[in-house]
């Protein structure tokens, strides 16, 4: 994808919540934040320097993501969360808990069958470790925090729950996520909106809500969804 003019300012230890159809650019900016590859034009700056300018290996040291194709380590829960093993029990166990991982098993489990006592977790727990992954990460000196769809096998209401925590667990670093679900990101400070390849709408979900533009037409839509979901099993869940 090419982007076209694309301006966005992220102030430092905010969050921001990037939506848009599939294609619009949202991982890509993700890709291009981590340094996978450098813009061929324009440029990415941090504190006013070019990113490309930076070292690396100091610059992928500030930040931790977590994306959809994240890796499972066939290590111990511990070593999973930190991979690193710089982090204390008390650091990993804080990070599991904020990712509402709490008593998934026992640190030292092997998540993994095959292995003595090994575990198997299901795509969601899986989810759960990638975010304390990322959550330990912050405690070690993370200050930049990705997240592109992190929680997608998870239902909305635990979607929700999580992110409402690891706000709170990274309220003094810069957050980004990147979701499909509006009842997830409008909990986030500012609200992104793509479209081939540049903004067009940029504020808080009330501000946008009130603009009545593209983000408002999107949530409405996904809104009326969820209701006739919801509808359908005879259960309740106000998006709004």
């Amino acid at each position: 994808l090419i982007f076209n003019r694309l301006d966005l300012t992220i102030p430092a230890g905010t969050s921001l919540a990037i939506v848009g159809q599939n294609g619009a650019g949202k991982t890509t900016l993700a890709k291009l934040l981590c340094r996978f590859y450098d813009p061929t034009s324009g440029a990415i700056e941090v504190d006013g320097i070019d990113l490309r300018s930076l070292d690396l290996t100091a610059w992928r040291s500030r930040v931790t993501a977590v994306f959809q194709d994240f890796v499972r380590f066939e290590w111990s829960l511990r070593d999973n969360v930190d991979p690193g093993g710089a982090a204390t029990e008390a650091e990993v166990r804080a990070a599991l808990s904020d990712a509402g991982a709490a008593g998934l098993a026992d640190l030292d489990t092997t998540l993994a069958k095959g292995y003595p006592g090994g575990t198997d977790l299901s795509g969601g727990q899986w989810q759960r470790v990638a975010l304390a992954r990322a959550l330990c990460a912050v405690r070690r000196g993370a200050g930049l925090v990705l997240l592109d769809e992190p929680t997608a096998q998870l239902d909305v209401r635990g979607e929700a729950a999580v992110f409402d925590k690891v706000l709170a667990a990274t309220r003094q670093v810069t957050t980004i996520l990147i979701s499909h679900r509006f009842s997830t990101v409008r909990h986030a400070d500012r609200i992104c909106v793509l479209e081939d390849g540049r903004v067009i709408e940029l504020g808080s979900h009330d501000e946008l809500m009130n603009r009545r533009g593209r983000y408002r037409t999107m949530f409405d839509l996904q809104a009326k969804r969820f209701e006739a979901t919801m509808d359908e099993e005879g259960a309740v869940f106000d998006v709004l």
